[in-house]
């Protein structure tokens, strides 16, 4: 994994726990802010393994996202809705003075960010292996 990736994955668990602690302290707004970019930061890990350079607007990475990894693999397929979903919600959350978060919404985007971020760690590591069978096999023998 590269270090770029690696430094991704931290922010969004680091965005995942700051994401709880608010939701904990009745903060579902900025909980489902956090929750987005964790899942960004996720996002931005995954197209790292095929890029070099990540746009800078979150709408224009959830487009590559979706089109590079949801539309692609059956694996991937809900996690471009729940990003897109995600950017919706912060939105929503970040301008509305009407429309106020609650506690089901905010776990429900926490929860999105944890299965992503689960699923981008073995995806990558999974990748890794793949990518050096001789090496690893080796390994497993000696």
């Amino acid at each position: 994994m590269k270090p770029e990736q690696k430094q991704r994955l931290f922010n969004a668990k680091e965005n995942i726990k700051a994401a709880q602690l608010l939701a904990h302290s009745h903060f579902y707004d900025i909980a489902i802010s956090r929750a987005y970019y964790a899942m960004l930061y996720v996002a931005e890990a995954l197209l790292l393994e095929q890029t070099t350079a990540i746009p800078t607007q979150n709408e224009t990475v959830n487009g590559l996202f979706t089109e590079q990894f949801s539309d692609k693999r059956p694996l991937f397929q809900p996690y471009g809705t729940y990003l897109n979903d995600g950017l919706k919600a912060r939105l929503r959350a970040d301008y509305s003075h009407t429309d106020k978060a609650t506690l089901v919404d905010a776990k429900q985007h926490i929860n999105r960010a944890k299965a992503f971020l689960d699923l981008a760690k073995h995806y990558l590591t999974t990748e890794l292996v793949t990518a050096e069978p001789a090496e690893v096999g080796a390994n497993r023998l000696g």
